[in-house]
């Protein structure tokens, strides 16, 4: 019998000490099973999984200095998969930062890395990088999520987002803008339309080491409405340029026109549920399910990011900032902040759009009939029971709002859809392998698969019998590295919901 090293408690090793592991007497919950392995183990290598099995490991003497973990009633997942986060962004705060904040944002991003470990998200892509050196801090924190990256997004030069910042800055913050000839006059001279054609901006991300494109199709709303979207022609130059390099094209939508669009261009990814269409009282409109089948029909990964709405609505909610496992992902300085008037700066903003109406009243009418949460969960619903290529993305922070935390959102946007009509499997599959493959990481991750990445979930319950078993987390594997899940937090205490 092996003299098996057991775990102890205490701060988790650097990756650099990383040691053989072995994960034993778990319950192995893998997407690419129909079934859970009961009694199973995984033992793990060099950072990837090199063997599993149920019953007795009978591994040979080279394992014999393992650190063994005993995972008796114990549930092991492949890591979570987040395939929308904006890394650069701090929720809550006007862009760019203003300089009183600075030391606030220094404290939010040294946690930000461990927020999403916190919640299970061991690899997240970031679908529009602004920022290379925030990325760069964030890939070099001695403990991290795998990060991936859609290089800067084609934007149409003046359209969505770009067209919120002021002039004189959002051709530098969106420098990979896409040259539209209509707006000629409002490009600055120093920039060239050859330079901004498909190809220019589809290379530029290749070059960067982007594995996908992020692109958008949005009129806008509220003050800044009818912004320039791209062509057909524009956008299946974008498509055939991505493809050739082996680059996966997202695209930004969340309207009836917008869905329409990216089914008839044949993006791969949609990016946002069908949010702004109208309702019938007998349900969703021809015209709408027309464009939900469609995109089941082609096999168009559907990412719903429902927690985009319900982040908003939560900033009526003011119990939201006393959650405990808000305190687990965000420094308590940061918490203070947004209790503040000065913190509320843009539920002001929100709530000015809604005539002034008070905080409950403002957080039910996001929920009523043909409110736009309303409208999310009917499109979500319909899908769920068809078969629809879901993904799993959080869009982390979608807007300045503070209802969308690091790691936090993305266990809010699981409840969300499970509550819409998700099964857990759906989930699992969602957050996994299907995010795995659609952007063509399925050799690394996604699974519980020999020669695949060690990034590894422990849980005290069943993730296929209920959402809330994602809240349980024990342990996170990072590249085979054990780390204890109260280490990552925020708070000293380890504050959790449970």
């Amino acid at each position: 019998m092996l003299a098996w090293a057991m775990l102890l408690a205490g701060p988790c090793p650097a990756l650099a000490d990383r040691r053989d592991l072995l994960l034993d007497n778990v319950t192995i919950v893998s997407p690419e099973r129909e079934a859970p392995v009961a009694d199973g183990w995984v033992a793990v290598r060099n950072g990837r999984i090199a063997a599993l099995g149920g019953g007795n490991p009978g591994l040979d003497d080279s394992w014999a200095d393992a650190t063994v973990i005993d995972g008796r009633a114990l549930y092991l997942t492949p890591g979570l998969i987040d395939s929308h986060v904006h890394l650069a962004a701090v929720p809550g705060f006007p862009f760019p930062v203003p300089d009183a904040l600075l030391p606030l944002a220094g404290k939010y991003e040294a946690q930000l890395p461990k927020s999403y470990l916190y919640f299970g998200f061991t690899t997240v892509i970031d679908l529009n990088v602004t920022d290379r050196g925030f990325l760069e801090r964030f890939e070099h924190s001695p403990l991290h999520p795998d990060v991936y990256h859609c290089g800067g997004a084609l934007v149409v030069a003046n359209g969505y987002p770009m067209a919120f910042l002021p002039a004189e800055s959002r051709f530098d913050v969106f420098s990979n803008f896409l040259y539209d000839p209509e707006q000629a006059d409002e490009i600055p001279d120093r920039f060239e339309p050859e330079d901004h054609s498909p190809a220019a901006t589809v290379a530029r991300v290749a070059d960067s080491g982007g594995i996908c494109v992020k692109t958008h199709w949005e009129t806008g709303f509220g003050p800044l409405s009818g912004l320039p979207t791209p062509s057909k022609a524009m956008i299946a130059e974008v498509i055939r340029e991505s493809r050739a390099r082996g680059l996966v094209v997202t695209m930004h939508a969340n309207s009836l026109a917008a869905h329409r669009f990216a089914t008839q261009a044949g993006v791969d990814v949609i990016v946002h549920g069908l949010w702004n269409a109208p309702r019938v009282p007998e349900g969703l409109p021809g015209a709408v399910t027309t464009v939900l089948d469609t995109t089941v029909e082609k096999r168009i990964g559907y990412m719903p990011t429902m927690q985009v709405l319900a982040g908003m609505k939560l900033m009526f909610e003011p119990e939201f900032l006393d959650d405990p496992s808000l305190a687990a992902v965000l420094p308590a300085a940061l918490i203070d902040w947004y209790r503040s008037p000065d913190g509320r700066w843009f539920a002001e903003e929100l709530q000015a759009e809604f005539g002034g109406l008070p905080d409950e009243r403002i957080a039910a009418l996001y929920e009523s009939d043909g409110g736009p949460l309303s409208m999310s969960t009917a499109t979500v619903a319909y899908l769920a029971e068809r078969d629809t290529r879901f993904l799993f993305g959080s869009d982390t922070p979608s807007s300045p709002t503070y209802g969308n935390p690091p790691g936090l959102n993305g266990y809010l946007e699981m409840q969300e859809l499970a509550a819409a009509g998700l099964s857990p499997r759906q989930l699992l599959v969602a957050a996994t392998i299907a995010n795995a493959r659609a952007f063509k990481l399925d050799d690394r991750y996604g699974s519980v698969e020999p020669g695949k990445i060690a990034n590894l979930l422990l849980l005290r319950e069943n993730p296929l019998a209920s959402v809330s078993a994602w809240d349980t987390i024990e342990m996170v594997v990072l590249q085979g590295v054990p780390v204890e899940r109260g280490t990552l937090s925020a708070s000293p205490g380890g504050n959790e919901r449970h």
